[in-house]
């Protein structure tokens, strides 16, 4: 097996990563909370993760992909907020469409991903930290060491810059997959309806 084709996203790739992440979590517990229509939540998730990974780009943060066998193609996506990385600029929400959530999202799921960004905020991430946004792999592509990869690659970077890095997640099988990386469940939350958040840590490595 060769070893997945890792680079930085460029914009003609934008579509295939969002449709990468729409369907990689279009059962996830969160979006499911967010979005409970399963028939439209496929639609939702890929405008949401455009316009997403166009901010989160103009905003300096990291986004790589395992690069598809033609084309534009996009197997698997991490973004990575550094950090220095702030709140998005007026500017950022306007260029990169996320001024338009409560539209395209609809007024109720939109509400609904402010109080599960509340929630994450008050997860105690380290300062400064590097923060991983998400990472997705494409249904028909799991389990083939892509997301590994892609996490290995700024593991190692954090490693020699001596920065922590932090992320979050709601689904319980997520937890020993990712202490295999070195995290570790440092805070825990719920939402309203009871789904479990947790944030996880890792410390640099000598």
């Amino acid at each position: 097996m060769t070893d997945p084709q890792i680079s930085t996203l460029c914009s003609a790739q934008i579509p295939s990563a969002a449709s990468v992440l729409a369907n990689a979590f279009a059962q996830a517990p969160r979006f499911r909370f967010l979005i409970p229509d399963d028939v439209r939540r496929a639609a939702k998730l890929r405008w949401y993760w455009q316009a997403v990974i166009r901010a989160s780009i103009r905003s300096g943060g990291v986004v790589h992909v395992v690069r598809g066998d033609t084309g534009s193609a996009v197997k698997a996506v991490a973004i990575w907020e550094t950090p220095e990385q702030c709140e998005h600029s007026a500017l950022t929400l306007l260029r990169s469409g996320l001024w338009a959530a409560p539209i395209r999202l609809g007024l109720p799921a939109y509400l609904r991903r402010r109080t599960l960004g509340s929630l994450l905020s008050a997860l105690d991430a380290p300062h400064p930290c590097w923060y991983l946004d998400t990472i997705g792999v494409e249904p028909s592509e799991q389990h083939r060491g892509l997301g590994s990869a892609l996490l290995r690659v700024m593991l190692e970077r954090f490693d020699k810059d001596t920065l922590p890095s932090f992320l979050d997640t709601s689904a319980p099988d997520n937890l020993a997959y990712y202490e295999r990386f070195g995290f570790r469940v440092t805070a825990e939350s719920k939402l309203p309806n009871g789904i479990p958040l947790w944030g996880m840590t890792r410390v640099p490595r000598p």
